[in-house]
């Protein structure tokens, strides 16, 4: 049985800001085998690494970072003292270390990111998902090459057939909603499975007993000890 993918969810997280570069460090330091983080475009065109469209719940500011500027966006500070990671700064210190499953979140940014990818050098696993197909449509159009899957809080065995005729060859899963047969049925078509997120080492040890490709966590420190500890039984 191949063991899932570590993926560190916003970074190392439980021990770092998450999406900030010390998160970042941090689990490339563990190591891990891929980071997630998120991204969204400011009002002209920057790219910028932050889960919510507001900043003020990780920042000491709160301002609508898409209706902002950039020359606005850089007098933020993250909690830990930072400014809000741009993409390219989070895309040099990551390459040939870690690979990464970049999330997009705001509406334009899957074409945007695109052409910015065209113009970084990057060494390693690139991943591209997003709750809006639309953005997934639109990255994949100007970038065929690049593996993109779509995030779901719910899915069921009813929507696989679906799915695969969408030509996706990864999907992310809340944990709540994945299942053994689930997992089994995507893997028929061919499907990979990444299950979102995981910081309790039970709900763990059942994603890779139902062979889970990778798992999304805040904790990748304690996923990598669970998987060693398993492949230390077999």
């Amino acid at each position: 049985m191949q063991s899932p993918l570590v993926i560190a969810h916003r970074g190392d997280s439980s021990r770092g800001l998450e999406n900030s570069l010390e998160a970042f460090r941090l689990a490339l330091d563990i190591p891990v085998d891929l980071i997630e983080f998120d991204l969204r475009m400011s009002r002209d065109g920057g790219l910028y690494v932050l889960h919510d469209r507001r900043t003020g719940r990780t920042a000491d500011r709160n301002i609508d970072l898409e209706r902002s500027p950039s020359r606005e966006i850089a007098g933020v500070r993250l909690t830990n003292g930072e400014p809000l990671p741009r993409l390219d700064e989070v895309l040099r210190l990551v390459t040939g270390r870690a690979g990464v499953n970049i999330e997009i979140k705001s509406d334009g940014a899957g074409s945007a990111l695109a052409r910015r990818l065209r113009e970084q050098a990057w060494e390693g696993t690139l991943l591209v998902s997003s709750f809006k197909e639309a953005e997934a449509a639109s990255f994949r159009t100007a970038l065929p090459d690049v593996p993109v899957g779509l995030i779901f809080d719910a899915f069921s065995l009813r929507h696989v057939a679906g799915y695969q005729a969408r030509g996706y060859p990864f999907i992310s899963l809340r944990k709540n909603t994945v299942t053994e047969p689930l997992v089994a049925a995507l893997h028929s078509r061919g499907i990979k499975v990444f299950v979102w997120t995981v910081d309790e080492e039970g709900v763990m040890k059942r994603c890779i007993d139902w062979q889970a490709d990778g798992i999304y966590t805040n904790r990748p420190l304690l996923l990598k000890s669970t998987i060693e500890k398993i492949n230390e039984k077999k």
